[in-house]
């Protein structure tokens, strides 16, 4: 009977327990203000750096996207090469060695005042862009 008791108690005090805190800023549902071109991606990223944390999560990155289709990202993890395109309808996409498996993606790029959003149905990464490489 005692132990009975003792693990209602249990239960009753893992009921209260709080719950942990999200691993990071939530990933919004919709964008926020308007979609880039395809040439207006291109202005943006091509020969700077975007900086910026990785939705899920308050892990703070950079890419350094390079003329030419290459590209550099910067990761708690370390520095890791790839190669990029835009997509005649504005995408930016993106394969990393390791990164997200090494598996081509791609994002919708939106606008919000000095921050951008790379926007897909998986993530959302809120950069901001400086001028050349500040890896």
């Amino acid at each position: 009977m005692k132990s009975y008791i003792l693990c209602a108690a249990v239960l009753a005090l893992g009921a209260c327990a709080t719950q942990p805190a999200p691993l990071g800023p939530s990933i919004p549902d919709e964008p926020t203000g308007p979609a880039l071109s395809a040439p207006d991606v291109q202005a943006l990223v091509v020969g700077n750096t975007g900086t910026g944390t990785m939705s899920g999560s308050n892990a703070t990155y950079a890419m350094y996207v390079m003329p030419g289709g290459k590209a550099e990202l910067r990761r708690p993890t370390g520095i890791e090469d790839g190669n990029w395109q835009i997509t005649p309808d504005g995408k930016f996409c993106v394969k990393w060695e390791l990164f997200r498996g090494g598996e081509d993606y791609c994002q919708r790029v939106y606008k919000n005042g000095p921050v951008y959003q790379f926007h897909n149905l998986n993530s959302v990464e809120l950069l901001t862009f400086e001028a050349g490489r500040q890896l």
